[in-house]
């Protein structure tokens, strides 16, 4: 896939209109919707709510826009090989289709950090480019098809606390306190706080935490000579042999073992 033009968090008046009745030859359109807008799709208007997507083939006739006010929307041109087709129709995303996703926040801001680098450009920037779409359709895909995992924005007041939170844990796992702590950081009960971080993210807290410290002592046995006193505290374990009865029942050996494997 190769990305043609790209735009993020466009805002057009209430008379925005696009008018293409012979689509745009090999070029693909995505639209990521973020007000209300009408579509005509085979001469049938379709009111479209926010929070929907909308990809478009190269064949396809483009006829859409505003509503009654504002449109906005992040939207990206492409093309597509064979291979990308087919790569599409086994992820199963619909096409020309407009439909409603549970949540857009992560996609909306993967484009705009596909919009930066596609304007910035740099080394290897249409390899980033074609590595960042696919990472939006698999993502786009685990929405469509396991939105039990996913929190609707706006359905849970806690939602970008949470995301903040999950970031931190695999960000920095030594300044990660007890669940209780986290739940009552966020005002919630520890119950409430361990159900919802796991419907939001199709695991639990406590899980999350173990994947983050054993990363982390992975990283550090791998890339340093510290000893492994030091690789347990900086990667969040009380001591050396907390870190290596975990890491055995994770990995099946021993981080000297593991060391030692990967040099």
């Amino acid at each position: 896939m190769e990305i043609y033009s790209i735009g993020y968090h466009h805002t057009h008046e209430n008379t925005f209109c696009i008018d293409r009745p012979y689509g745009m030859g090999d070029c693909w359109l995505f639209l990521l919707i973020k007000t209300e807008a009408v579509f005509n799709i085979d001469g049938m208007e379709h009111y479209v709510q926010p929070g929907s997507f909308m990809l478009y083939s190269g064949s396809m006739p483009e006829h859409y826009g505003a509503c009654e006010s504002e449109y906005i929307d992040d939207w990206f041109h492409f093309g597509v090989t064979r291979e990308d087709e087919e790569l599409l129709h086994e992820l199963d995303i619909p096409v020309g289709v407009p439909t409603k996703l549970p949540a857009i926040a992560e996609l909306s801001t993967l484009i705009r950090t596909m919009t930066y680098e596609f304007y910035t450009g740099g080394a290897y920037s249409r390899q980033v480019m074609e590595a960042y779409l696919q990472v939006l359709f698999h993502k786009l895909s685990r929405l469509l098809h396991e939105p039990s995992q996913c929190i609707p924005e706006g359905t849970n007041p806690h939602f970008d606390a949470l995301i903040r939170l999950r970031e931190e844990i695999y960000r920095d796992v030594r300044r990660i306190g007890s669940v209780t702590d986290m739940a009552r950081e966020l005002s919630m009960s520890q119950s409430a706080f361990q159900h919802t971080y796991k419907k939001l993210f199709g695991t639990n807290v406590t899980s999350d935490i173990a994947q983050s410290r054993i990363q982390h002592a992975k990283t550090l046995l791998t890339t340093t000579n510290l000893p492994l006193r030091q690789v347990a505290e900086n990667s969040g374990y009380s001591s050396e042999f907390h870190l290596m009865r975990h890491f055995k029942s994770f990995t099946g050996m021993t981080p000297t073992e593991f060391r030692k494997m990967r040099r």
